[in-house]
């Protein structure tokens, strides 16, 4: 699988408790998903066994055009992060963006007070292409529409981030056009495709 390393450092907090945040998230990540990132599609890849999607639109339509579908998009995802953390707070919010750029083009570490927790490089690309990616992470007490906005600018295509619970071993990812759930909970995957068998693709690949 892909490698990361981990380092201590933070743009955000305090140095010790950048250094809390990034030992717990890093130990707790390698508990449940190993040497993979928190990247919703690497875990697609790595974890395709235990991955579902359902799209946040009827029709796989991909992007809302009125506050009424904004709503639709905003039910699905509270719907679906309720199945998948509601017995499990606090869970970590992550986000990704290559090194290169980390801070510029990106403020949700700042917005939502995390730390670096840890590098990515994608050691299956050629070598010209590698880029090394920084992560950020902080917990949050998560309950039904508190991440509201955060979920809004995801389907906007105006930020990247998922969502973690060691105590669930689920991964909720929101993108634009739709949720990625990767989960190790046995039958869990399962039990969500019945339930929301009408939010999936009929494609028998599931995207």
């Amino acid at each position: 699988m892909p490698p990361f390393v981990e380092i201590v450092y933070s743009n955000c907090m305090p140095a010790n408790e950048a250094r809390v945040e990034q030992n717990e998230f890093s130990k707790a990540w390698r508990r449940s998903f190993g040497r993979s990132p928190p990247l919703g599609h690497v875990l697609r890849h790595d974890y395709f066994q235990n991955w579902t999607r359902f799209h946040a639109l009827p029709d796989s339509k991909r992007y809302a055009e009125c506050d009424e579908e904004f709503g639709i998009i905003l039910e699905r995802a509270n719907t679906l992060a309720a199945e998948c953390f509601e017995q499990q707070p606090p869970v970590w919010i992550a986000t990704g963006c290559l090194s290169e750029f980390a801070l510029e083009d990106n403020d949700l570490p700042t917005r939502m007070n995390m730390s670096k927790v840890m590098v990515w490089i994608d050691k299956d690309e050629a070598p010209a292409d590698q880029q090394e990616w920084s992560f950020f992470a902080s917990r949050a007490e998560w309950t039904r529409s508190s991440l509201d906005g955060l979920f809004r600018e995801i389907a906007e295509d105006r930020e990247r981030a998922v969502l973690f619970s060691e105590g669930a071993q689920t991964v909720f990812a929101p993108y634009d056009g739709g949720f990625d759930i990767i989960s190790l909970q046995p039958g869990k995957v399962t039990q969500l495709e019945n339930t929301y068998s009408t939010w999936m693709s009929s494609r028998s690949d599931k995207l």
